[in-house]
């Protein structure tokens, strides 16, 4: 009973919240919320490569081919939010499948628990 309580109390909150998605429900949420904020990450990131490197653009930015560097933005895109969101399916795929299993074994617990008294 007093493991009921802590669980209860404890990790079983987050468990409960997340098993009332469905799975797939669930998992379309959190690649939705990952690729925002991959991709304000990757703007943060060039943001702060742009302005490390603002003198030496300024200087050259006439020999520059934009549409190289464009599709070398993009790929880098690509790659950078694909590797993300391929982590963030594992873990969260993990994460749903790790509360299924504690919410039902909690169930069988309280079942067990109901039937006592």
């Amino acid at each position: 009973m007093i493991d009921l309580c802590r669980y209860e109390n404890g990790e079983g909150r987050e468990d409960v919240r997340i098993r009332r998605y469905y799975r797939a429900d669930y998992m379309a949420l959190q690649l939705i919320k990952s690729w925002i904020f991959t991709s304000i990450g990757y703007i943060l990131i060039l943001a702060l490569i742009v302005a490390g490197n603002l003198e030496y653009l300024l200087n050259n930015i006439d020999s520059f081919n934009l549409k190289v560097l464009g599709s070398w933005l993009l790929i880098g895109y690509i790659l950078f939010v694909g590797i993300y969101l391929a982590i963030a399916y594992i873990s969260s795929l993990v994460r749903y499948n790790r509360a299924r299993r504690n919410v039902q074994e909690y169930l069988t617990k309280l079942r067990r628990l109901l039937r006592m008294e």
